[in-house]
């Protein structure tokens, strides 16, 4: 049998319907589609899972700050006090000369104790709050964990799948073009579950996403603290979204898709980009690398850009723009 050039594996199963391998391969190609279909809608939910993970584990860092610093006040108070000894009240009431100097320094030793209460609670709420931190951290890693399971099982289904419809294609001297882009797309899926990271935050951007201004980038104007470049270039654009949620990006910032961010193959970390399309306007911080696979398209935008853009695979304009202190 020649080898059939047809992309199409549905319409290669109708010419050689009387082939039980051809059908078997016809089933395969089907059941791969379901399954990639069904593996990016796990991807999704996990994404959003795994974001809300590295977000509490952000809110774990700052309750450890807070207490650090409620610690260091309690013991800086307990010092004091120390130094003061325990008489020093006693002896500053009995060396009152009036009856005005008792009242004042009676106050003033109420209120010292007093305060001195409210650091200890502080301290104690704080060290609390840690713990409840801790504990958000675990429950959500905890929900997370059936859908990485659930993940990993389906990967090695698809995998196991594809391999058996690629070697049916060979021994029948098929064509499998669509089988080897549903190879791909499998390969790539184990590669994203490969980088997921839920040990630490990483790379806190804020002060760069802060200068996207009061609108997060939906504005086409430019935002204080940004300065335009005059140069500008048009490309195609496409998104990516929550199956890379919770994802480090190449700058070690976690991917979150409800940003304004974008990646890009070439320009500096740390460029903003005014992205034009249509009537509407976004401005995006490039933290990331790609897209890969397709030359034509060079921006990649998040899905909230995308969403607000209007953009799938669209034609776009871009300026650049970058912050203020470095023009």
């Amino acid at each position: 049998m020649s080898p059939a050039h047809a992309h199409d594996v549905t319409s290669l199963i109708e010419r050689h319907a009387d082939l039980p391998a051809v059908q078997r391969l016809g089933a395969l190609h089907t059941r791969l589609h379901r399954m990639l279909d069904r593996y990016e809608a796990l991807e999704r939910q996990a994404g959003r899972r795994w974001l809300e993970v590295v977000e509490a584990e952000r809110a774990v860092q700052l309750a450890v700050e807070v207490a650090e610093t409620a610690r260091g006040d309690l013991a800086a108070r307990l010092r004091t006090a120390y130094e003061a000894g325990p008489g020093a009240p006693l002896e500053a009431l009995l060396g009152a000369g009036t009856f005005a100097d008792l009242a004042v320094i009676s106050e003033y030793t109420a209120r010292t104790i007093s305060l001195e209460g409210a650091v200890l609670r502080d301290s104690i709420v704080a060290q609390a709050m840690v713990v409840t931190r801790w504990a958000q951290v675990e429950a959500r890693r905890a929900r997370l964990a059936p859908r990485l399971r659930e993940l990993r099982a389906l990967l090695l289904a698809m995998e196991l799948t594809v391999d058996e419809a690629l070697e049916i294609a060979q021994r029948a001297a098929v064509a499998h073009e669509a089988l080897e882009a549903q190879r791909l797309a499998i390969a790539e899926a184990a590669a994203r579950i490969g980088t997921w990271d839920i040990i630490g935050y990483r790379e806190d951007q804020s002060g760069l996403l802060a200068l996207l201004g009061p609108t997060g980038g939906r504005t086409c104007g430019t935002p204080a603290g940004l300065a335009p470049t005059g140069e500008t270039f048009e490309s195609y654009a496409s998104w990516y979204g929550w199956e890379f949620g919770g994802q480090p990006t190449a700058t070690g910032a976690i991917f979150d898709p409800r940003l304004f961010t974008a990646a890009n193959r070439w320009l500096p970390f740390g460029t903003f980009l005014r992205i034009h399309q249509g009537d509407r306007c976004a401005i995006v911080l490039v933290n990331d690398r790609g897209p890969y696979g397709r030359v034509e398209r060079v921006i990649d935008l998040s899905e909230a850009a995308a969403s607000y853009l209007g953009v799938g695979v669209s034609w776009v304009r871009a300026e650049i723009l970058v912050p203020s202190e470095v023009t």
